[in-house]
């Protein structure tokens, strides 16, 4: 499965690309910085990939590939 998000925004600023999946991490007034840390978490649960690409004032995309019934089928394990 894929799931592809996409957006036109600011994108992200090559100096935080490395810590915008660490915990609490954000740049927003109002945000926990969570967001990110639990889509990868569970993402590699199911034993799937994810991808981000963004470039400066053009966006960002997130890919995430996931195989078909993930870990054993189960998001559990």
């Amino acid at each position: 499965f894929k799931i592809k998000v996409k957006d036109t925004g600011c994108g992200i600023k090559e100096e935080i690309k490395d810590k915008i999946f660490e915990p609490f991490f954000t740049t927003k007034a109002k945000g926990v910085g969570l967001g990110l840390t639990i889509v990868e978490e569970y993402t590699k649960k199911l034993e799937g990939n994810l991808i981000l690409n963004s470039k400066e004032r053009e966006g960002t995309e997130v890919i995430i590939l996931l195989k078909k019934g993930g870990k054993n089928g189960d998001i559990n394990n």
